[in-house]
């Protein structure tokens, strides 16, 4: 992790069997990721219940925050957001809030909250796809 503490996101609350991928594909939403670590026990090498997600930008970092807080629930826990080295998590306080036109991407509609206690490839759109999805079109007179 880098030392931009401002562009930097704590995730707290975090199940142990969530992978840094289905937390990833989440956390993209906001915007570009520089960096995503989930600290480990160095004795267990079990994760610890928390993540910290490094943003393109400031701002970015603030929209994810906004975003997520309250709204991102994986194994039955609702994450907890805040910008990392702040006291509290954000809970839409006017310090925190920026206007729509300071981001410079386009704000996206919210995601919906994964609720599943198993995630799967299907579940997260990582499907494979099987040839019967294909239709076979031979030429006539064709074996």
């Amino acid at each position: 992790m880098s030392t931009h503490s401002k562009s930097s996101v704590y995730i707290g609350n975090l199940d142990e069997r969530v992978s840094e991928r289905v937390l990833y594909d989440i956390l993209i939403q906001a915007g570009r990721l520089v960096d995503l670590h989930i600290p480990r026990d160095k004795e267990t090498d079990r994760p610890k219940g928390y993540a910290f997600a490094e943003y393109e930008s400031e701002d970015i970092a603030e929209y994810a925050v906004r975003l997520f807080s309250g709204l991102v629930t994986l194994y039955n826990r609702t994450l907890k957001f805040a910008i990392s080295g702040r006291d509290k998590p954000s809970h839409n306080t006017p310090s925190t809030v920026a206007s729509a036109s300071s981001f410079p991407h386009k704000l996206r509609s919210a995601p919906s909250p994964i609720n599943s206690m198993e995630i799967s490839p299907n579940s997260i759109g990582l499907s494979t796809p099987r040839i019967s999805d294909f239709p076979l079109n031979y030429p006539p007179g064709s074996p």
